[in-house]
């Protein structure tokens, strides 16, 4: 079941399972609960003339393949420029998956900030697709969805001096434009920027996660790829903070990405 199809049933219904193909450990992948739960908020609410701001994502608990996923959303505030809504998978009752989304309309500002374009260190068209891999085991199954292209050595589990994680990506089957569920989902298909400095495999968690998009955003065709950029930037007692951007092929910023991740590796 590929992304396509989960993504059209959010929009039309409220309740369904999602197959152990997403599975990633224990609990479904966190990025496609988190653009599930955006899809069912942007199919239920009036958003006509609004851009996407920001989302805020708490993964509450492990989401269990094959049980059903219910979806809410609640307004839970509306003014003249700004919406913020509440959308929610439960399963048996219990929250799973939670984010807040807030929604713009432009305004008009004397304050301008234009962020210089991106130079990349490797352009696309010199990389290789899907050339992304695991060490010391394989990934994830629906990590074949995706086509990422990493760009730098610091793979998972090779005991890296350097968190950085850089590359190239895209959905494997590209087959519309990419929009604001389908970035966040490509967003979190890496994996978190700790693993490249651990030396053997351990588990790892995203627990919240904040992201930023930046408007206005120039147009995107549907075999473009985004580049990727991401780094832990402090990490002790078991949890690590990351901070990663994400680029339009031309070299504008999309958005931002700070995620704290949970890390139950053992001391030896």
């Amino acid at each position: 079941m590929e992304f396509l199809h989960y993504r059209n049933l959010a929009k039309t219904e409220t309740e369904f399972p999602i197959s152990e193909v997403w599975g990633q450990g224990r609990s479904i992948f966190g990025g496609l609960t988190a653009a599930l739960v955006l899809v069912h908020i942007e199919s239920n609410v009036e958003l006509t003339g609004r851009d996407l701001r920001t989302v805020n994502i708490h993964f509450c608990g492990a989401v269990i393949a094959d049980i059903p996923c219910e979806f809410r959303h609640r307004v839970l505030s509306q003014g003249r420029s700004v919406i913020q809504i509440e959308g929610q998978l439960l399963q048996e009752g219990e929250v799973k998956t939670e984010i807040v989304a807030c929604y713009t309309t432009d305004r008009i500002s004397a304050i301008e900030i234009d962020l210089p374009v991106k130079t990349f260190p490797v352009a696309v068209q010199d990389t290789k697709e899907m050339n992304f891999e695991f060490k010391q085991g394989s990934a994830p199954r629906f990590v074949g969805y995706f086509d990422l292209r990493q760009t730098n050595d610091n793979l998972p589990f090779t005991g890296s001096d350097h968190s950085l994680i850089t590359g190239w990506m895209r959905f494997f089957k590209p087959s519309e434009s990419l929009n604001d569920a389908t970035i966040l989902a490509l967003i979190d298909a890496w994996p978190p920027a700790i693993l490249p400095m651990m030396t053997s495999r351990a588990p790892s968690s995203t627990i919240t996660w904040n992201i930023e998009f930046m408007h206005p955003r120039a147009s995107l065709k549907v075999e473009d790829l985004l580049y990727y950029e991401c780094a832990a930037i402090q990490a002790g007692r078991g949890y690590a903070h990351t901070e990663g951007r994400i680029y339009h092929p031309n070299g504008q910023l999309l958005a931002l990405s700070r995620q704290m991740v949970g890390v139950y590796d053992k001391v030896t």
